[in-house]
C-alpha cells in the first residue's frame, strides 16, 4: 500500500548566503563573513532539490529567503518550480534590491506577499540597525512593489533600540500603504548572539512596543502579528486584543523548515542544528526525524509547572540553545528576568559604551 506524503506547513528556502545588509539582529551563522565561506547551490542543483522537496512533502507553501533572495537572478525559476507544484510563494526581503524591471517581472507570480524590514521611521534609527545606505533603497523596494500590485507586508524586528518608537515604524508602514505588518521580537540566534546586550528587548520594553501596535490595531484596523514566540510568563495576550500572537511550530503539522544554502534541512531559520541533507536523505524521512518529532518532548527546567509548557515549549528554542546552552535552553527573553546569573551577565556587559558583546560572556556555564 502506497503511503500518502507527510503534509507540513511551509519549507523557507535560503537561495543565497549573500545579503546587501548588515542587520545586528541576523540570525545566520553566515552572516559573520557575509556569506562569502558559504556560497550558494548553482542554479541546477538548487532547482532540483527543491523540485524534490516538493514532490516528497506536501508543502502549503515556500518562501523565499537568504541572505536577501532578490540577490540571486534565477529566483524567478525557484519560483517556477513552486507554481509547477501548485504550492503558494512568500518571499522574505529588505526590498533594497528591487528595481522596476524586477517588481514587473514578479507581479505575474502573484506571491501571498513580499515581506519588507523597516526598523525605524528615521533613516538614522532603521540604519543604526542594518548599516548604512538602506533606508531611501528599502522604502524605494515596497513602492514599486506596490506599483506593480504586489502585496507587500511589513515586519519590524523589535529590539532594545526601537522597541519604544514601534508607534511610528507602523505609522510609517501605513504611510507607504503597507497595513499589515509582522512583529519580529529579537531573538539571539545565529551571528545575532553577539549582540544579545545590545538589542534584547526586556519585558517593559515589550509592554510599551505592544501597546503602541494595539492602538493602531485598534484605532487604524492594522493587522500586527507578533511572529515569534511571546511566553505568556512574560506577556500576558489577553491584554492586546489587537495584537495576534504566534507561537513555535516545530514539531507540529504548522512547522516551516528551513532550507539552507546548502541543501541541508533544519528545524527553522534560526535553528543551526542540522536534521539532515537534502541532497542524499528523502525529504519524507527527514521531516519526520527523531529531531522533529522528539523536539517538543524536552523544555527547560522553568517551564516545568508551567500548564503552557506543551505549546510554548520556553519561547524560542534556538535562541535559547545559542545563548544559555543545549543542557537548559531558556529562550533569552524570559531568562533575562528569572535567571540571575544570565542577568548579572546582561548588566555586566551593558556597562560603558560597549555595543558588541561576544556570545560567550554571555552565555550561562553548563552545569
Amino acid at each position: 500500500m502506497a503511503h500518502s506524503r507527510p503534509k507540513r506547513y511551509a519549507l523557507a528556502i535560503e537561495l543565497t548566503s549573500y545579503c546587501n545588509q548588515k542587520c545586528g539582529y541576523c540570525y545566520n551563522d553566515f552572516r559573520e563573513d557575509g556569506g562569502k565561506s558559504l556560497g550558494s547551490l548553482p542554479t541546477e542543483e538548487l532547482l532540483a532539490l527543491v523540485d524534490r522537496a516538493l514532490t516528497e512533502v506536501e508543502f502549503d507553501h515556500v518562501t523565499l529567503t537568504g541572505g536577501e533572495p532578490f540577490a540571486r537572478a534565477d529566483i524567478f525559476d525557484v519560483m517556477d518550480v513552486a507554481k509547477r507544484h501548485g504550492v503558494g510563494i512568500q518571499i522574505i526581503s529588505n526590498g533594497g534590491l528591487i528595481t522596476e524591471a524586477m517588481a514587473t517581472r514578479l507581479a505575474p507570480y502573484k506571491p501571498s506577499f513580499v515581506q519588507v524590514t523597516l526598523d525605524g521611521a528615521t533613516k538614522e534609527q532603521h540604519e543604526a540597525h542594518v548599516g548604512e545606505g538602506h533606508y531611501d533603497k528599502t522604502l524605494r523596494g515596497i513602492s514599486l512593489l506596490k506599483m506593480q500590485g504586489v502585496t507587500v507586508v511589513g515586519c519590524t524586528v523589535i529590539s532594545r533600540k526601537n522597541a519604544k518608537e514601534l508607534g511610528a515604524i507602523l505609522d510609517q508602514f501605513r504611510r507607504l500603504g503597507v497595513t499589515s505588518v509582522a512583529l519580529s521580537r529579537f531573538s539571539p540566534a545565529g551571528y545575532a548572539t553577539r549582540n544579545v546586550a545590545e538589542l534584547l528587548p526586556s519585558r517593559s520594553d515589550m509592554i510599551e512596543a505592544l501597546s503602541q501596535a494595539e492602538v493602531r490595531g485598534r484605532d487604524h484596523k492594522m493587522q500586527v502579528q507578533v511572529t515569534m514566540p511571546m511566553p505568556p510568563c512574560v506577556i500576558e495576550h489577553s491584554d492586546f486584543p489587537n495584537v495576534r500572537f504566534g507561537g513555535c511550530p516545530i514539531g507540529t503539522e504548522m512547522q516551516e523548515f528551513a532550507l539552507g544554502p546548502k541543501g541541508e534541512l533544519r528545524n527553522c531559520t534560526l535553528h543551526t542544528e542540522v536534521i539532515g541533507d537534502g541532497h542524499t536523505q528523502s525529504f519524507a524521512e527527514l521531516v519526520e526525524a527523531p529531531a522533529v518529532m522528539h523536539y517538543r518532548d524536552v523544555t527547560p527546567e522553568f517551564c516545568a509547572p508551567c500548564p503552557h509548557k506543551r505549546t510554548c515549549v520556553g519561547g524560542c528554542g534556538a535562541a535559547g540553545v545559542a545563548v544559555m546552552g543545549k543542557s537548559n535552553p531558556l529562550d533569552p527573553f524570559v531568562a533575562q528576568h528569572v535567571d540571575d546569573g544570565f542577568r548579572a551577565a546582561l548588566k555586566e556587559a551593558r556597562r560603558g559604551e560597549a555595543a558588541l558583546v561576544p556570545a560567550n560572556r554571555l552565555r550561562r556555564a553548563s552545569v
